[in-house]
């Protein structure tokens, strides 16, 4: 922005030299200022204080701005009243400047630039030298100056990013490993398990029960399968309580349907059809909650059999709407029609006398009008009469206003038109298929019924055109909990299956849902699927409806997923029919389903589940805790109002304001907030998963919540060994070892050997960030917003379910590299065994003794002596020594 320097007489305090002057001339483009980026820019309100100086002089000092940028402190900036000793608070800068540089390695020395300035003058240099390297004037500051030119090429954005990028070289590792990438060529890191057929060939047969696509198939399910959302069943536990608090809150502006399967609020209004010719009906829900489903139970079951017979029933798919004004209306013209013939399959729309009743308003026109000439020439009668039909049939809106208005009115029924799957689109997107909506409304003689994603109507209600919708036309519908639906949409299923297999067993779920299947190696398997979800409903349960984020289809999706998967091995299919059924899959498989999809090893960018503390190692400053760091400053502010009103929506620019403080990188912040967009974990107030600004709203999403839950799941961290990069090499070349016996790879003590490494890995690194970070900053949420410590929980937890006694002290105590006293218990001809730790002996070999060890009284039975750990394995009692001397 440019920048007009204040007049000296209204620098009446230190104050106002410092809001007036200094910070708009920071910040300010150039040539005007020097450009520096306000989120590097941190106040005396978080600056970290130090004792400077020495004797009766020391004191306690902070200076007014400091300049970070990812995590290096480049310019300190100290601000005094006109007047003031400027050499004196120079001084004081610099000597600042020295005490955070010794927080630092020997001889890097950061912050390097110091500036001073009373409004009067401005002093500038380096914070090891007395004397300022340039000194300027009030005059000086000014676009035209030479000296203000210097003064940019000394400090300015450009010069300070120079020296950030210097430094960031001398302490970035200069290579990186991924254990992914260790175990083979690109054709074995990316191995895939692929899908068990047994499982493809059933999510295939029944595809049309969990995703019904087919009009028929929908009504089916509608009639049959439909789960209800009731009031006072909804949202009862943790994770749905979490969900509804993320759905946006038009309790207020649309009536809620009470009873989903009843419909009783829409069905009253509907005794009289006619009377909603050229109104708007929407039905507001999230994405995937159910509204075409409901609409499909609306017209199946819920109207009384007067009301369908009073009206006729047209279903536009709008995903393959287009999304410009130009075609769009064409489509809907077209659609129409196709849909009313489609309503009245006895009619033969070739035949002429149906076209002339479809088009008898215009044929009478003609014969009432411009026909009575030509009553005496009956061929050019009907010449004429051919070309009025043959234009009404011609214009498309013509043919559409006529078709609703044979097949409709004079049949004395309600045309409904019904603009389904308008929810999956973005809101621009949205908001045009409402403008659509209107259109059809004033020009046909039917009831528009347009489904509506909560968020669109409730950030946009009051704001055209949805500010024009009749309020006691508005309904609102919420999901009703997945696992009623999957568990209906199971039974539905095996009640298909059942038909040619009279013989048929039952079992009761935890939640006190009963499954009756067929005896069928299909049923088997679908039961023990269903089953394995919810023995670890904690877990899995909680995850497909986070995952999904009360989107039915994608749960679904989640669900065929997982019932196909080639994690589902041979073996485990036998133990599934040997059990009938009842059978439930290991917790690992499960996990290892939905962390590694059909793929051997995990890939963040493959999986449902995101590695939160993933890098990009071509940033000049990699932070693993950038997507973690985020998601948390969302998950604090979810329940706050955001400058809208809107609880948990915050523009972009608030979290990088933030977070850059702590280091993270303005550009890094912007690419992983649209990764965790994309990914669920966030959701954009207009649904865009790219292109988001710093303007733009986001808020922390369901999807997000889970992988909040997930830092203190073990498998996760096992996982996300696999695609992280470590900057040292030994401990990625050891987990790229464990995951590259495939025999091994899934195993329990995998899980926990790898995941101890990357924790205790990252742990180090953001110790290393935390003591920059508090260096810097005085009082700060960065040991929060990176707190570790469930995930050493969840490890401590599967440790201990490992091995008892005194071995589960080993992982702890003992790792490999450790050294301690043991005595020794007994010798053998292959080694001593050598007793470290109450009930925990290791085996020392021959080869990691002296060759005088059997005749050195010094290794006798009962002796203390000196040991390396170097390889523990508590699970197996296991422990390898080498003698230290």
């Amino acid at each position: 922005m440019p920048f007009a320097k204040p007049k000296l007489s209204e620098l009446l305090n230190e104050s106002d030299v410092e809001q007036k002057f200094v910070y708009p001339f920071l910040v300010a483009e150039k040539p005007f200022g020097l450009e520096l980026p306000s989120e590097g820019i941190v106040t005396k309100r978080n600056v970290r204080k130090f004792i400077i100086d020495k004797g009766a002089q020391q004191k306690s000092y902070f200076p007014d701005y400091l300049v970070v940028r990812g995590n290096l402190p480049l310019l300190v900036v100290e601000v005094k009243e006109r007047g003031s000793d400027l050499r004196e608070a120079f001084r004081e800068a610099r000597l600042y400047a020295a005490e955070l540089n010794a927080m630092f390695p020997a001889k890097l020395n950061p912050l390097n630039k110091v500036l001073a300035t009373n409004g009067d003058h401005l002093y500038a240099g380096h914070f090891d030298q007395a004397e300022p390297a340039l000194i300027l004037s009030y005059s000086d500051i000014d676009p035209y100056s030479a000296k203000l030119d210097e003064l940019y090429k000394f400090l300015g954005t450009e010069s300070l990013e120079d020296e950030y990028l210097r430094i960031s070289e001398l302490v970035k590792p200069h290579r990186y490993w991924k254990p992914r990438r260790l175990v083979g060529g690109s054709s074995v890191q990316s191995d895939v398990v692929g899908y068990n057929s047994f499982g493809a060939t059933i999510s295939a047969d029944l595809a049309h029960v969990f995703n019904p696509i087919r009009r028929e198939d929908r009504a089916y399910v509608a009639r049959e399968g439909y789960v209800p959302s009731i009031r006072r069943d909804r949202y009862v536990e943790p994770i749905d309580q979490v969900m509804r608090a993320s759905a946006p809150g038009s309790q207020a502006h649309a009536q809620l349907i009470s009873d989903t399967s009843k419909g009783t609020e829409i069905s009253k209004i509907m005794s009289s059809p006619r009377q909603l010719e050229h109104q708007v009906l929407l039905i507001v829900g999230g994405a995937g909650a159910g509204k075409t489903t409901f609409i499909d139970r609306l017209q199946e079951v819920s109207l009384s059999k007067d009301v369908r017979d009073q009206t006729v029933w047209v279903h536009i798919n709008m995903n393959t709407a287009p999304v410009s004004h130009a075609e769009v209306y064409d489509f809907l013209r077209r659609e129409i029609v196709r849909g009313l013939r489609a309503a009245y399959p006895e009619l033969d729309f070739d035949d002429f006398d149906t076209l002339k009743a479809v088009y008898s308003v215009e044929a009478n026109r003609f014969q009432k009008g411009l026909g009575k000439l030509l009553e005496s020439n009956p061929e050019k009668y009907n010449i004429e009469l051919y070309q009025t039909l043959k234009d009404a049939d011609a214009d498309l809106h013509t043919r559409a206003a006529c078709h609703c208005r044979h097949l409709g009115n004079e049949r004395k029924k309600l045309v409904v038109i019904v603009l389904d799957n308008c929810d999956k689109r973005t809101l621009d997107e949205q908001l045009l298929m409402f403008e659509a909506a209107q259109w059809v409304q004033s020009e046909f003689r039917a009831l528009v019924v347009l489904p509506l994603r909560d968020e669109t109507y409730d950030n946009f209600r009051e704001k055209p055109p949805l500010d024009t919708a009749l309020k006691d036309m508005v309904f609102r519908i919420e999901p009703p909990p997945f696992h009623h639906v999957l568990v209906t949409r199971i039974q539905l299923a095996l009640n298909q299956l059942a038909k040619n297999a009279p013989k048929s067993y039952k079992f009761d779920l935890p939640n006190g849902f009963k499954i009756e299947y067929a005896a069928t190696d299909q049923a088997y398997y679908l039961t023990s699927m269903v089953r394995s979800v919810f023995e670890h409903d904690h877990q899995i349960r909680r995850m497909l409806d986070g995952l999904s984020g009360r989107n039915l289809r994608v749960a679904f999706e989640l669900f065929q997923e997982f019932c196909r998967s080639g994690h589902i091995t041979e073996d485990l299919i036998v133990n599934i029919r040997q059990n009938r059924g009842e059978y439930t899959l290991p917790l690992s498989v499960v996990l290892a389903i939905l962390l590694r999809k059909s793929f051997r090893f995990y890939d963040s960018d493959r999986g449902h589940l995101k590695n939160l503390t993933d890098i990009d190692t071509k940033d000049a400053r990699p932070s693993y805790f950038t997507r973690l760091m985020i998601l948390r400053w969302l998950d604090v502010k979810f329940s706050e109002a955001g400058p809208t009103g809107l609880k948990g929506y915050f523009p972009l620019r608030d979290v990088i304001s933030e977070l850059s403080m702590y280091g993270l990188d303005p550009k890094a912040i912007r690419r992983e907030v649209e990764y965790l967009v994309k990914a669920r974990c966030a959701v954009a107030e207009d649904f865009r998963t790219d292109g988001i600004s710093d303007e733009d709203l986001i808020r922390l999403a369901p999807a997000g919540f889970v992988h909040l839950e997930l830092i203190n799941n073990t498998y996760y961290w096992s996982a996300i060994a696999e695609d992280t990069w470590f900057s040292d090499d030994l401990v990625a070349k050891r987990v790229a070892g464990r995951i590259g016996d495939i025999s091994q790879h899934y195993n329990t003590e995998t899980v926990l050997y790898n995941a101890k490494e990357v924790v205790g890995y990252l742990q180090d690194q953001r110790n290393k960030e935390s003591a920059i970070v508090n260096s810097i900053l005085d009082k700060n949420r960065f040991d929060a917003l990176t707190d570790l410590s469930m995930a050493q929980v969840g490890i401590g937890k599967l440790q201990r379910s490992l091995t008892t006694g005194p071995w589960a002290e080993v992982f702890d105590k003992y790792p490999p590299g450790a050294i301690t006293k043991g005595t020794i218990v007994n010798a053998e001809p292959f080694g001593l065994f050598v007793e470290v730790y109450p009930g925990v002996t290791g085996l020392l070999h021959v080869s990691k003794l002296p060759r005088s060890f059997a005749t050195n009284e010094t290794f006798d039975i009962g002796a203390e002596i000196p040991v390396k750990v170097l390889s523990a394995d508590p699970p197996k009692r296991r422990m390898s020594l080498a003698y230290v001397k």
